[in-house]
């Protein structure tokens, strides 16, 4: 499955997409990852690039055509229109007209956004997302203790 996310930078679009690579690996498949932004770390156009495949593993993460597609910021739609074809599945986040409905805090949409392509595409047990979601927070748990709850409330809104 090719699975690019798309968003800006700060979004924590390259987490999510390291998260699901993690639950991937944590369920025995090779997932490979490439980050793909800008030299602005923070409101630049980021798009992160993830291969899992169930059979054999890929040999590099850049695809030219995405089976799924979640876009978190207006910015990035010209930057993934190119990856995007009549199969794929694309996702909106909440800050896009049509995107997905929520009253969670902006802080955890990413978290919201990588339940919603994991419930779509049927990629990986919500246990095995879970685990590598709080392995990824660990630290930020721990100064911001009610960030674990709302992003289970996230994960699991989907």
């Amino acid at each position: 499955m090719n699975i690019l996310f798309a968003g800006e930078g700060g979004q924590g679009v390259q987490a999510i997409a390291q998260i699901l690579a993690k639950a991937a690996f944590l369920e025995g498949y090779s997932p490979l990852y490439i980050p793909n932004f800008g030299v602005e770390q923070r409101g630049g156009v980021s798009l992160a690039f993830l291969v899992i495949n169930k059979n054999n593993p890929a040999c590099y993460p850049k695809f030219e055509k995405a089976d799924m597609v979640a876009i978190l910021a207006e910015r990035s739609v010209k930057r993934v229109q190119r990856y995007i074809d009549s199969k794929t599945i694309v996702i909106l986040g909440p800050a896009l007209k049509g995107g997905l409905k929520t009253n969670l805090p902006p802080k955890v949409w990413n978290v919201l956004i990588l339940g919603k392509i994991n419930q779509k595409g049927k990629i990986v047990k919500i246990d095995n997302l879970i685990q590598a979601l709080n392995e990824r927070f660990a630290k930020s748990y721990v100064k911001t203790p009610f960030l674990k709850q709302i992003n289970l409330q996230a994960i699991k809104a989907c």
